[in-house]
């Protein structure tokens, strides 16, 4: 026990660590599973509770004895017969009355021993101690929590027989005896629910560690949520969390490899022998497809996750269980995924879920627009709102052409409002100007992406070509902001030549290639990131997504007629002044949201 002496004088009792002590670590380094390879039989004192009681720190040998006794514990291991560990159990479970702070290391000692796939007798035993031990002194019980969750990421090296990298049978069965002792120690101990949060992030699998830890860690934790449903929503934020911070460190050349390999397997990322010499990978390639593969599988078992719960085995829709995971991702995509740049698959996980019912794709739709139009928010959350709404309303065959179309008229008529408002105050376009109205110009953005996109269904019929006239679209792109000189070169070209061919409005004149971004990285990163919801590449989650579920670019307006319509009209010039500052800089999309973006490649 240690003390602190403070300035008045009075002594308190520091907490006991919750860190394995090095007395508890082995020296040797060799590795550890639930099967020994042999028994070996170790020698506990008969009298067990007379040594710990008779214990003090004082008396060396008193000491050596106890130190002596927590070696032989530690260095038995997993070799320890089960008949002799469950002596051991019985034995500590006899002494739970005294195991104070003054023997927290005995405590720790058979806590760490490995019992989860252990005979049935161990598993109750191991189970009655921890309970036993946290009940009577909740000081142990963060220890005890910890060793639990600890166990999530374990993974037998001794498997083969995985399917699709899900934990085997017998290491199910061993994670099914850590959920039970989970599950009764937090209805023992109500109040160890914010130990358990805590332990859960502490313990995650670090960026760098195997998939199958990372997957098998996910896999536990979503297990929990099944027992313990209150803490689901920080579960789920903790997963998405973490999948984030690998989804970000995928680099985009391991993306295009996914996009054009045919294989899914992942190929020469182990040295290899060529002419008797040996080739090393480089190690940066072997984190990405590290990287690109965790995401792959703990994505797939996120799917299966939501599927299993939104749905009863006859596959029909559990709606009450539905509404209140929606409410759940929907905090969690808030919080985690809309903030984050430059996301390339997260996201495919509230698209996913928005699959199972029509009316979750409206409300999300809706809820989007609603954060777009926030003016108490951020500028860069309204402008990332914009880009996943026109993504989402583009790539999701199971929003109905009725939500596309009530969207589409609250942008256009914001467009039209924010022009009204502002477009007589506009004299010259200055790197300021860009600056206060993006917000502006993303919803543009979305709202040319939208039509250029969707064009077949909002003009398949004389009912919704008035609709589209409706819209007042010359206002907008010929207003002095200029939006069409600004977006993404992409959107505007297709854009315009398709409100061209059904005489909407008539872009071209506007459209100065002075002003316009040049910097084709700066353009690709743009329209990349404003489109969440394109290429998903991942090949063991892709048929998820990709089957059924996933609106494909129909590309047949005539390419060669969009660019001979560029060249033709593009020596109109309007009389709009222009900031000197602005003719000389390469990039205006510099002053957008995206601006540390650009700062790294100039």
């Amino acid at each position: 026990m240690s003390y602190r002496t403070p300035k008045n004088g009075s002594y308190y009792t520091r907490p006991p660590s919750t860190s394995v002590p090095s007395i508890l670590k082995k020296r040797n380094n060799a590795p550890l599973n639930n099967v020994p390879k042999h028994k070996v039989h170790i020698n506990i004192l008969e009298n067990l509770k007379a040594l710990l009681i008779n214990f003090d720190k004082n008396n060396e040998k008193k000491k050596l004895e106890y130190n002596n006794l927590i070696c032989d514990i530690r260095d038995a291991g997993i070799e320890i017969k089960d008949s002799e560990l469950v002596k051991l159990l019985k034995d500590a479970r006899n002494c739970v009355n005294i195991l104070n702070e003054n023997l927290t290391l005995f405590v720790k000692v058979i806590l760490i021993l490995k019992w989860m796939n252990r005979s049935d007798e161990v598993v109750n035993e191991y189970r009655g101690f921890l309970l036993d031990v946290c009940t009577a002194h909740n000081y142990h019980t963060k220890f005890a929590i910890e060793q639990l969750v600890s166990c999530f990421s374990h993974v037998d090296t001794a498997v083969y027989d995985r399917v699709n990298g899900m934990p085997s049978e017998e290491e199910e069965r061993g994670f099914q005896n850590v959920h039970i002792t989970l599950e009764a120690l937090l209805k023992f101990i109500p109040l160890s629910k914010d130990l358990l949060m805590t332990a859960l992030q502490k313990k995650f699998p670090f960026l760098k560690s195997s998939a199958e830890s990372r997957l098998y860690y996910i896999h536990n934790l979503l297990h929990v949520t099944k027992y313990e449903p209150s803490l689901r929503r920080k579960i789920l934020g903790l997963i998405i969390n973490k999948l984030v911070e690998i989804d970000v460190h995928i680099p985009k050349n391991e993306l295009e490899r996914l996009e054009s390999s045919v294989n899914i397997e992942i190929e020469d990322i182990f040295p290899m022998e060529v002419d008797g010499e040996c080739k090393q990978v480089d190690p940066d390639k072997i984190d990405a497809e590290n990287f690109s593969r965790t995401l792959d599988i703990c994505l797939k078992r996120l799917f299966l996750y939501m599927k299993l719960t939104c749905h009863d085995p006859d596959g029909n829709l559990l709606w009450d269980s539905t509404k209140s995971l929606y409410h759940d991702l929907l905090s969690v995509f808030e919080n985690e995924i809309l903030p984050t740049y430059n996301s390339s698959h997260i996201q495919y996980v509230i698209y996913y879920f928005l699959s199972f019912k029509m009316t979750l794709a409206e409300n999300f739709s809706n809820w989007l627009w609603k954060k777009c139009c926030d003016v108490s928010s951020p500028s860069t959350l309204r402008q990332a709102s914009a880009g996943y709404l026109a993504s989402f309303l583009c790539r999701a065959p199971f929003v109905s052409n009725s939500v596309l179309k009530n969207i589409l008229f609250e942008m256009a008529s914001w467009c039209n409002n924010y022009v009204n408002r502002v477009d007589k105050s506009v004299k010259v376009v200055t790197e300021d100007l860009l600056r206060w109205h993006a917000v502006f110009y993303s919803i543009c953005q979305a709202l040319f992406y939208i039509i250029s996109f969707r064009h077949q269904d909002l003009m398949d019929s004389k009912r919704n070509l008035k609709f589209m006239e409706n819209l007042n679209l010359s206002k907008i792109v010929t207003c002095k902001l200029s939006p069409l000189r600004l977006c993404c070169s992409t959107v505007v070209n297709h854009f315009a030549h398709i409100t061209k061919t059904y005489q909407l409005t008539y872009c071209y004149a506007v459209m100065d290639g002075h002003i316009r971004i040049t910097d084709q990285l700066i353009m690709d990163e743009w329209l990349y990131s404003f489109f969440p919801f394109d290429s998903y590449v991942l090949p063991r989650s892709k048929e998820e997504i990709t089957s059924n579920l996933y609106r494909h670019f129909d590309d047949n307006i005539n390419k060669g007629n969009i660019e001979e319509d560029e060249d033709k009209e593009s020596s109109f010039v309007d009389n709009m002044d222009i900031s000197p500052s602005m003719l000389s800089t390469s990039s205006p999309a510099k002053t957008d949201w995206f601006g540390h973006l650009v700062k790294q490649h100039q």
